[in-house]
């Protein structure tokens, strides 16, 4: 009997001891959606208003401070209807298209995000994301006027810029102009850092 006891005693320690785990804490970070539109439309600094017309591609200059991935373009336009929303590698050259995809926003000044297959992002680089429209854009301009205070940080993204080119809608242009008093558009990303 003493044999038995040993043994079931045994048998329940190497059990547990087998079922001990070293227990791993993961860290999921949350996805910022739209830290342009953030950047600009939440904290008050900026006079923005619906203006303009003709065919331009435009965008804002980006760098992320984390490793990650873009899930979704997105744009805030001041009229319903459909966007085409492209996400840049600016180092490339000829500059490279990373992903691109047709918003159809609903209604007036709605922000809307489209999916698309995730593309991932690292530091030291800078990518560009930008809109193509034949209508009115928003125009966000510093609150007393002169130039926009570059860089803007927004979460885990840092806009570094503005840029702009006249343009058909095909074949897709990158944006080569530059202006420091305003931005127009507004075209955005959904991040989720690594």
């Amino acid at each position: 009997m003493k044999h038995f006891f040993l043994f079931a005693s045994l048998s329940v320690v190497l059990f547990v001891a087998s079922c001990k785990k070293d227990t791993e804490t993961i860290t999921i970070q949350p996805t910022e959606n739209a830290p342009v539109a953030a950047a600009f439309f939440l904290n008050g600094n900026y006079n923005i208003t619906a203006t303009g017309s003709g065919n331009y591609e435009y965008g804002c200059l980006f760098s992320v401070s984390k490793n990650g991935k873009i899930n979704k373009l997105g744009c805030k336009m001041p009229a319903a209807g459909s966007y085409r929303v492209t996400l840049w590698d600016t180092a490339s050259n000829p500059k490279t298209a990373l992903a691109q995809t047709t918003i159809t926003q609903s209604s007036n000044g709605e922000l809307t995000f489209g999916a698309i297959t995730p593309v991932a992002v690292t530091t030291g680089k800078t990518y560009l994301v930008s809109v193509w429209s034949s209508g009115q854009w928003y125009e966000i301009t510093k609150i007393g006027g002169g130039n926009l205070s570059y860089p803007i940080t927004s979460g885990n993204i840092v806009i570094k810029g503005y840029q702009w080119i006249s343009a058909a809608q095909s074949p897709v242009q990158f944006p080569t102009n530059t202006t420091q008093t305003y931005v127009a558009g507004l075209a955005d990303i959904s991040f989720q850092a690594d």
